[in-house]
């Protein structure tokens, strides 16, 4: 057991070093959020998109309503 912790030990001290955070951030990080960034950007421009049409079209029946009531074209419910 005492080997073992040993060997963890210096695992972990030397993923801390500047120099082999610097290695993995270049070599497997950045390139792996690249790739996903790639892939799921146009799923966030067409989320987005969506997301104005919908507000637009809330706005318009919006307007459409109020003009309705300031008309008096309205039924009542009661």
């Amino acid at each position: 057991m005492a080997w073992q912790n040993n060997f963890l030990q210096k695992l972990i001290d030397y993923m801390h070093t500047d120099s082999t955070r610097k290695q993995i951030q270049e070599m497997i990080i950045d390139p792996l959020l690249n790739h996903v960034m790639n892939r799921v950007f146009p799923y966030i421009i067409l989320t987005c998109v969506l997301f104005i049409l919908l507000l637009i079209v809330i706005l318009v029946t919006l307007g459409i309503i109020i003009i309705q009531i300031r008309s008096g074209s309205v039924a009542k419910l009661a």
